[in-house]
């Protein structure tokens, strides 16, 4: 007998009734859809429901921000994908999602509701992704994996064809990356022999069109990390083509030719993985959305920075990549027995059902407009 598969749980978090109402007409039929309209509902709701696997909040509601919402879903459900709802007058909002809640992708308002879709898809995409990998990380060889693979195909995720391109060329590119750290370095300490210079301490690259910023920097992270300096972007991207193991990107924003957004996104094809921070003395406010939306920022450092708190964030963002590495590498194994298009979701057409609910949505995406303005 077949079982109808199962839908990926969303959760909506809106104080409006009548756009939770319109989030659950469009996306009901793809996901189990679920609605709160306050922050301290909606983390006590994942707290009890941990396998929700996307949360799409609101920024402004009474009592409690999204992003103080997301930062406490983060908490209680680490895997949850998070996504930001908030008006672009709200520049707070915008780096406090870099550095307070991580989210998965900011959404001004007012949003189309085709877009929202796409973003919806690729965070589902990319939560059956990433779980598919930790449980390759941690099943037995070589009994379990064929079993993991055929309860994946089970789950209806109804990814957009979008979507699934564009996370099928981030997977690419970082298998790419991953075959060339296998050939050149392998065995338990393959990071350690890739990531670290001569003199043990691991490589990180800073990029400044300043000599003085340059000097700082390295006299302060000398006694950690064997410091790569570069004066402009192209001088970066040539050097990450001859070494792209370098276990950091830090990167000022205002430089000559190409800004440290530019950088940031096009390193990604040479070091896919590496955390990027960007320092500057600038709220640019656009970029900073760039960068959240195309998934290439850590942190967002404002000049002057203070010295303790900039070597805490750096010490946090290569431990995360090497835990990100090693386990990659652990699993990398397991992952070459199945094809690519194997491990990722199928995709599939949305229900014609849901067009006769844009129109709706995009009228109550004007009414939080108009909530976000007042």
């Amino acid at each position: 007998m077949n079982q109808k598969p199962a839908k990926l749980k969303v959760l909506f978090v809106d104080d409006e009734p009548m756009i939770l109402e319109g989030l659950s007409q469009l996306f009901d039929t793809l996901y189990d859809v679920h609605t709160v309209c306050c922050g301290k509902e909606a983390i006590d709701y994942v707290s009890q429901n941990p396998d929700i696997a996307i949360i799409v909040s609101d920024q402004r509601m009474p009592g409690m921000k999204g992003i103080d919402v997301l930062k406490a879903i983060k908490e209680v459900s680490p895997d949850t994908m998070r996504i930001l709802l908030t008006g672009y007058a709200d520049a707070d909002a915008i780096l406090d999602s870099v550095n307070v809640g991580e989210v998965f992708r900011y959404v001004k308002k007012p949003w189309e509701p085709e877009n929202l879709k796409n973003i919806i898809s690729l965070a589902a995409a990319t939560y059956l992704s990433r779980r598919k990998a930790k449980e390759k990380a941690a099943a037995p060889k070589p009994v379990e994996a064929p079993v993991e693979i055929k309860h994946e195909k089970s789950i209806d995720t109804s990814v957009q064809p979008s979507a699934m391109q564009e996370l099928m060329k981030q997977h690419q590119v970082e298998e790419e990356f991953f075959n060339k750290l296998s050939k050149s370095h392998k065995g338990e300490e393959a990071f350690e022999k890739a990531f670290h210079s001569s003199s043990g301490k691991p490589k990180i690259l800073v990029v400044d069109d300043e000599q003085g910023v340059l000097i700082a920097l390295g006299q302060l992270l000398a006694d950690s990390y064997e410091v790569l300096t570069c004066k402009s972007a192209d001088e970066a991207i040539e050097l990450l083509k001859k070494d792209s193991f370098v276990t950091l990107l830090l990167t000022d924003q205002r430089m000559p030719k190409k800004t440290g957004t530019d950088l940031m996104i096009e390193s990604r094809s040479y070091a896919p993985l590496v955390p990027k921070i960007l320092i500057t003395a600038y709220t640019d406010v656009e970029d900073i959305i760039r960068l959240i939306n195309e998934g290439q920022i850590f942190r967002y450092i404002q000049k002057p920075w203070n010295p303790d708190k900039l070597r805490e964030t750096i010490a946090e963002a290569v431990e995360l990549y090497r835990y990100q590495v090693t386990s990659k590498l652990g699993a990398s194994s397991t992952a070459t027995e199945h094809k690519t298009d194997e491990a990722m979701p199928s995709a599939t057409t949305a229900p014609t059902k849901q067009s006769a609910t844009l129109n709706a949505l995009a009228a109550l995406s004007q009414m939080a407009k108009q909530k976000s303005e007042a």
